[in-house]
């Protein structure tokens, strides 16, 4: 596996404007200079992954909260819909997993596996109190960004659940 990349490399996945109309709803939309990038991903810890290992393991109690730097992820247990079998959802390059638990501190809620080779930013919740610290206004912006992600994620699974014969 030979992902590792540099700091530099690492702002330019996540550096992002701010929201627009149809932009991806799982990837944290900051418009942070890459300074203020670089302040929050030096909290974090590179963690490769390979093709169908479990990353995130339902039931566990991990707190942390992971940036997605390279590689594909599927989230949950398969569902059936009308195209046939497929994962709840798939997580790409520039998205986050792991928030619910982050924020609750409760275990995790679903397994989350690897569709190929990659690469993982581990923020723990200890690594992020100590950023918030140092950076407060930081802090709020990104939290206020996670909670967006979290927020389209909950309207995107309410409004799948709401397809034609099923109750509001």
């Amino acid at each position: 596996l030979r992902i590792m990349m540099s700091g530099a490399d690492y702002v330019a996945v996540f550096k992002r404007g701010p929201p627009t109309a149809g932009s991806e709803s799982d990837v944290l939309s900051l418009d942070w200079s890459e300074e203020y990038w670089k302040k929050l991903l030096a909290h974090t810890v590179p963690q490769r992954f390979r093709a169908s290992e479990v990353v995130i393991q339902r039931g566990a109690t991990d707190r942390a909260l992971y940036f997605v730097a390279a590689g594909s992820l599927e989230v949950g247990v398969y569902r059936v819909d009308s195209e046939g079998i497929a994962p709840i959802a798939r997580i790409g390059v520039g998205s986050v997993i792991g928030e619910q638990a982050f924020f609750d501190g409760q275990p995790r809620s679903t397994n989350v596996w690897a569709v190929s080779d990659g690469e993982l930013l581990r923020l723990t919740f200890e690594a992020f109190n100590a950023f918030a610290q140092a950076e407060p206004a930081l802090a709020r912006d990104f939290l206020f960004a996670l909670g967006r992600v979290l927020s389209m994620r909950l309207r995107h699974t309410t409004f799948r659940g709401k397809g034609p014969g099923k109750k509001p």
